[in-house]
């Protein structure tokens, strides 16, 4: 369903020669394209490119659903998030935490128990759509204390969770801010989360195999 500003921004394209939430969607490209160049300069493990992979999708998809909405540009923007998301929990755990196959699964079934139930639970129409991200949040945050001795990662992943949160911040009150700024404000969430993939996808430069 699109929210107020997506109407008016679609409606309004004498103002734009494109609707400024498909062209923002170019920052996914870019980030897609730097993390493929990190992983190539790193000689990462070529399992890893399915991030820059991943992230070129997330943007395909959005415009598609920014630029035609319906079911099928729905399932296209939405995919690829999701599956971006299982992907690194279960990688972070795995090359990162180095849990246990057990507790890597308990992980990955909390993750998806959170990344379905949430949204439901927290479906006020103030967060306007924000709850579907509620699960990421979430489990960043677990990321973060169980990381907290390792300095550097720590203060990686700990600007990545500020930058989600005010990410989710924009995309949360663009439907609220129509009357006073047309344009509103989910052009951002598309910047800072191509900032946030980015950041999450170099996690694993320097791992050499898979």
């Amino acid at each position: 369903e699109l929210n107020n500003c997506t109407i008016l921004e679609l409606l309004n394209l004498q103002f734009f020669d494109e609707p400024i939430n498909i062209l923002s969607n170019i920052f996914f490209f870019i980030a897609a394209y730097y993390v493929f160049k990190e992983f190539k300069k790193n000689k990462s493990a070529k399992t890893f490119l399915v991030f820059p992979t991943l992230i070129m999708f997330i943007g395909l998809g959005s415009a598609s659903f920014h630029s035609l909405p319906n079911k099928i540009t729905l399932l296209m923007d939405v995919l690829p998030i999701f599956l971006f998301s299982l992907l690194f929990v279960i990688l972070f755990n795995f090359k990162i935490l180095n849990l246990k196959k057990e507790l890597n699964f308990f992980f990955i079934i909390f993750f998806l128990l959170s990344y379905f139930i949430l949204p439901e639970k927290f479906n006020y129409k103030f967060l306007n759509g924000s709850e579907f991200y509620l699960a990421n949040d979430l489990i960043l945050l677990i990321y973060v204390f169980l990381i907290r001795k390792k300095k550097e990662l720590f203060k990686n992943l700990f600007s990545i969770f500020l930058i989600f949160n005010l990410s989710i911040f924009f995309r949360t009150i663009d439907n609220h801010i129509c009357e006073n700024i047309a344009i509103g404000s989910h052009f951002a969430w598309h910047f800072l989360n191509s900032i946030v993939l980015f950041k999450l996808s170099i996690i694993f430069k320097n791992l050499k195999y898979i």
